[in-house]
């Protein structure tokens, strides 16, 4: 009986190590990505560049039309406003930084936006979901 009870206990400890991994796919209306998610940090690092960049579900084209159809009209001038944002290896968007001069009012209204957008999909680097810091310029 021990021995049994021994041999359940060591298998069910290989069974844990060997998942390491998930195959995942993420879905945000009609659009899909599918990666490796890890449980564990692996990767602990924050990727400048990766082989799939994140990106909003949809591309740019769907990027363009939530802009356009959630950007403030009010705002006036021209100013070109850059932010640089991690976006997680879960899709979810942080750490937003301003990269160019601007008004802190326009500032706001790309925090506001980036906010309003949900997840967006994660980086890719060797299969894996990987954190990622992106930057997007706009003319405000």
């Amino acid at each position: 009986m021990r021995k049994i009870l021994l041999l359940l206990l060591l298998f069910s400890g290989l069974n844990g190590y060997s998942q390491e991994y998930k195959d995942t796919t993420f879905s945000v209306r009609e659009f899909t990505c599918t990666c490796k998610y890890t449980f564990n940090d692996d990767f602990k690092g924050i990727f400048y560049r990766s082989e799939q960049p994140a990106y909003y579900p949809g591309g740019e084209n769907e990027w363009e039309k939530f802009v356009k159809n959630n950007l403030d009209k009010s705002l006036k001038g021209k100013h070109k406003v850059e932010v640089r944002f991690q976006v997680d290896k879960s899709g979810n968007l942080s750490e937003f930084e301003i990269m160019t001069r601007s008004p802190a009012q326009k500032y706001q209204e790309i925090i506001r936006l980036l906010k309003l957008s949900g997840k967006w999909f994660p980086a890719i680097q060797n299969g894996y979901c990987v954190k990622s810091y992106h930057t997007l310029t706009f003319e405000l």
